[in-house]
């Protein structure tokens, strides 16, 4: 079944008997909006079962609702098919992005020794030991080449 975020309009497709007929809270993927869903009831029962015309029209009703119901089964299917594949993306994206935050940070601290490496004269008035700091960076940094690479080795 296809069930849309009430608050961003995102559409997701989930499996029928997630579902149960009491509802169920859902969370969006996308905005986090969380909501009650309730499946609809199908028509099972012909109300008008005296009047010929009106049992035809739920009759071809029904036929109609199974019809989709085998679509949307062979559906959810392939469904169930990308929602791992797209899992699976989204994991990868987070371990990018968590290696591409730790490569920016690694990239700001050496700019950062560079910068009091160049200025370390006109710096050492106002900061003392600077010498001594800019060496325990330097050590630091040679640490972190080595370790990654041993990693890499």
């Amino acid at each position: 079944m296809i069930i849309t975020c009430e608050k961003c309009s995102k559409t997701f497709k989930i499996q029928d008997n997630l579902i149960p007929d009491e509802g169920r809270l859902l969370q969006c993927g996308s905005c986090n909006h969380k909501w009650l869903f309730k499946v609809k009831k199908k028509i099972t029962n012909l109300e008008n079962e005296d009047n010929n015309k009106s049992t035809s029209i739920n009759d071809y009703k029904i036929e109609k609702i199974q019809k989709i119901e085998t679509k949307t089964k062979t559906n959810n299917e392939n469904a169930d098919i990308k929602i791992s594949k797209n899992n699976n993306l989204n994991t990868s994206k987070k371990k990018s992005k968590i290696f591409k935050n730790s490569l920016v940070i690694l990239i700001s601290f050496v700019a950062l020794i560079l910068f009091l490496d160049t200025f370390k004269y006109q710096l050492n008035n106002y900061i003392p030991e600077l010498n001594l700091i800019l060496n325990n960076l330097y050590e630091t940094l040679k640490d972190l080449f080595l370790f990654f690479n041993d990693l890499i080795n």
